[in-house]
């Protein structure tokens, strides 16, 4: 880990399991395969999408992928904090939002994770209508 200005940099392995999605930290001063699970979601309650384009007198070349995380559960995965916007007027279901900035050392880095993270996403999603339909 690393803190600048305050803010915890900790570098993780962003793995695509199944229908989930794994954050996981390596282990230190190995590179065996083994580490530590910081968080996993279902990839069908994502919603990935990629920053704006950096100010040109921004020096650093680091990009960020926002990730929402939508809900049933009070609780919100490790390290996804809950967005405080409420839900529309009359809702009857409580859905929990929470958000996370998953960064990448450059655009390059952060294209490629978003491109394979939304087909993945929509993949997830597309096949919950399956599951719906075979309990009917």
């Amino acid at each position: 880990c690393v803190v600048a200005e305050g803010v915890k940099w900790q570098s993780l392995y962003l793995v695509l399991m199944g229908r989930n999605m794994v954050l996981a930290e390596p282990e230190k001063g190995g590179s065996g395969g083994n580490g530590r699970i910081v968080t996993a979601c279902h990839l069908s309650h994502l919603l990935a999408e990629k920053d704006n384009p950096p100010n040109a007198d921004n020096a650093s070349p680091a990009r960020r992928l926002l990730l929402t995380h939508t809900s049933l559960d009070l609780i919100p995965p490790g390290v996804f904090i809950v967005d405080s916007s409420p839900d529309g007027p009359g809702s009857c279901i409580t859905l929990t939002r929470s958000r996370m900035d998953l960064w990448f050392e450059d655009a390059t880095a952060v294209g490629h994770a978003f491109k394979v993270l939304s087909s993945k996403i929509n993949k997830a999603r597309s096949r919950r209508g399956h599951k719906i339909h075979e309990v009917l």
